[in-house]
């Protein structure tokens, strides 16, 4: 009789992927999101100027779009297509690297806290309470005028560290649902670490709603960035991000119709893109569940 070849268990993250592929407007999603990610990775060989040079501030200040400048010039001549790009690559960065930090910051304090229980998780819970408590724009505000002079750096950390307060009490309810289940208890009776437990049997089976966590966290941080920079106080000049981009035409929003269109455009487009990734990634992981 032919012996039946067992087939490798398919891990959690890859049927949530394979849920995620079926669904076309995904497969539209990720390609549009891969063609903006890589015009950011390539905006030094594809952007036609230094996007922040300023080549005739009298002469080619708030030109509109042509064929020298297919997205125009903004008030101090530079080209608006050249900033676009390298907007993309600064916006974009930002937005996965602080969303990188919440996760880091989000998943190992709710983990700690549902796999520990009792009076540290209480307290634990008891500051996650009063750190929701704030509102994460009031917060960035107040900070931020503060200091208004962040490097890119302290931007991005900060931005990181006001953005894990949810994941981690999603993290603890996944890891109290967890942490009794048979898989666990084998591994404790065979002797395994507490350590050990959560970060190769529990931390393994969070990767589906981390996954989600971190698609939307980043439409999230992209939108928030564009917002602090479009009010003075993100990514500082000359450096181009899609919100100082808008900002630079603010005055003249109706004469200077470009420079709102083009980078709001790139931005409403990625931002978009992960929400859509987000939602069906979401849909794939409850179907599982």
């Amino acid at each position: 009789m032919a012996t039946e070849v067992a087939r490798p268990r398919e891990s959690p993250l890859g049927i949530t992927v394979r849920g995620l592929l079926r669904q076309r407007s995904s497969r539209v999603a990720l390609i549009l999101l891969g063609v903006i990610v890589l015009i950011g990775l390539l905006a030094p060989l594809l952007a036609p100027y230094d996007p922040a040079a300023q080549p005739d501030i009298v002469g080619l200040k708030s030109l509109p779009p042509s064929l020298a400048h297919p997205f125009g010039t903004d008030p101090y001549s530079r080209d608006v297509l050249s900033r676009v790009l390298y907007g993309a690559r600064l916006s974009l960065t930002i937005g996965i690297l602080a969303t990188f930090v919440s996760l880091t910051v989000g998943v190992a304090y709710g983990s700690v806290a549902g796999y520990l229980g009792g009076v540290v998780d209480g307290v634990m819970m008891r500051v996650l309470d009063a750190l929701l408590s704030i509102p994460r724009l009031l917060l960035l505000l107040g900070v931020l005028v503060a200091w208004p002079h962040l490097s890119i750096g302290a931007l991005i950390l900060f931005l990181g560290l006001t953005g894990w307060f949810g994941l981690s009490r999603i993290v603890r309810g996944q890891v109290l649902a967890l942490k009794h289940a048979e898989f666990v208890t084998a591994a404790q009776a065979l002797g395994a670490s507490r350590r050990r437990i959560l970060v190769k049997h529990l931390l393994p089976n969070l990767v589906s709603p981390i996954a989600v966590a971190a698609t939307l966290g980043v439409a999230h941080v992209i939108v928030l960035e564009a917002g602090l920079s479009f009010l003075g106080i993100g990514v500082p000049q000359p450096l181009a991000s899609w919100g100082n981009i808008i900002q630079d035409g603010v005055d003249q929003i109706a004469t200077l119709w470009w420079m709102s269109f083009f980078p709001g455009l790139f931005m409403v487009l990625t931002v978009l893109t992960l929400n859509i990734l987000g939602e069906a990634l979401r849909d794939s992981y409850e179907r599982r569940s």
